[in-house]
């Protein structure tokens, strides 16, 4: 018997319904029979989509990662200006990464890597890792081009993320600093291209 179509935005349901929870209760006090309520769909349903309660959080991250993903990709064809679109590309990120309900996210699976830590391998892998694999690419991409100044592409992409997010994202994680405006979010952008630019450029 073929399987049964399901809606196209029950995923995003099941997503919306899950966070909301998580932020509300934590990730160990939210039973799947609570998200499956609030979705208004059934347990095979998340199963189908996220493989369990634990898929959840990883999915989160992943549709972050996605959507910086496209980010580059638009990017890269659209533009061979690298400041500026390094700097619409750290000014989204860190509009998705530094809201209070990413924050709350990551303290969930903080939370729980305690009892159960492939939960956090796995948030990692596919979260801040494939992240700045992605951006690893992307900075090759402009480094074969002649446009960036780079031989270890991964290395470049990992400070590319500290000099966005390090300060910030550690504050805002333990509770420690408000979220941004969005026109701290554009000058701390630009702020951070321009000292990666620095290390990287072409004419430095």
């Amino acid at each position: 018997m073929a399987r049964k179509r399901r809606p196209p935005e029950m995923r995003e349901n099941i997503l919306l319904a899950a966070e909301s929870l998580i932020i509300e209760k934590g990730y160990r006090n939210t039973s799947l029979n609570e998200i499956v309520d609030k979705a208004g769909c059934s347990k095979s349903a998340v199963y189908e989509y996220f493989g369990g309660k634990e898929g959840l959080l990883s999915a989160l991250s992943v549709d972050l990662v996605t959507a910086l993903s496209r980010e580059l990709e638009m990017l890269s064809h659209t533009t061979d200006d690298v400041t500026a679109s390094l700097e619409s590309y750290a000014t989204r990120a860190m509009s998705l990464i530094l809201t209070e309900r990413h924050m709350s996210t990551v303290r969930s699976v903080v939370a729980e890597v305690w009892h159960s830590p492939a939960l956090g391998h796995s948030y990692y892998r596919l979260g801040p890792k494939l992240a700045q694999e992605r951006l690893a690419d992307y900075l090759q991409e402009q480094a074969d081009a002649g446009l960036l100044d780079i031989k270890d592409a991964n290395q470049a992409a990992v400070h590319f993320y500290g000099l966005m997010l390090w300060d910030k994202w550690n504050a805002m994680v333990v509770g420690g600093r408000r979220p941004l405006k969005k026109a701290e979010v554009k000058r701390e952008a630009v702020a951070a291209v321009a000292a990666f630019m620095r290390l990287y450029g072409k004419h430095r």
